[in-house]
Order: structure tokens, then C-alpha cells, then sequence
């Protein structure tokens, strides 16, 4: 299932927001991609203290955000279509 999502610093993710996001960090860290992963990581819960004052402040008005839409699921195996 497609999602999409914006996440900014200081951001209290929804229980299906936060699923979604480790679920990218999770195929990112499979894909060899770890300093995109470590960027999405950032967003999850246990890092909220990581932020600056300044981060915070700015938070969703001009960042640190990221927003992205991905098939975090999953691509079937050849067969499963």
C-alpha cells in the first residue's frame, strides 16, 4: 500500500506514521542506503531529545522535514503477482 507522509523535527508520529517510518529505515538499512536511513531514523521517537532548540523552533515552517511517498510493503517475488 502506497503511503505518504511529512515528517519535521519534533513531530509526534502517529502509531501508523511511526510503522511507516521504520519500515523505510528498515528497507533502506536492506539496500546499503545507511546515511538516508540514519536521516529518516532522526524522526522516530527515541531521537526526539537529538533535536536542537533551533530545529525545534523552526520545526515544520522551514525544517528539518522530509516528506516522501513509498511502497514500504514491499515488491512481491517474481511469481507472487
Amino acid at each position: 500500500m502506497p503511503t505518504a507522509q511529512m515528517l519535521w523535527a519534533g513531530k509526534r508520529l502517529s502509531p501508523d506514521e511511526e510503522e511507516h517510518t521504520r519500515d523505510v529505515v528498515a528497507m533502506l538499512e536492506r539496500t546499503g542506503n545507511a546515511d538516508l536511513a540514519a536521516q529518516f531514523a532522526r524522526f522516530l521517537p527515541e531521537h526526539d531529545e537529538a533535536w536542537t532548540p533551533d530545529e525545534l523552533e523552526l520545526a515544520a515552517g522551514v525544517g528539518p522535514w522530509v516528506a516522501f511517498g513509498a511502497d514500504v510493503e514491499g515488491t512481491p517475488a517474481p511469481g507472487e503477482y
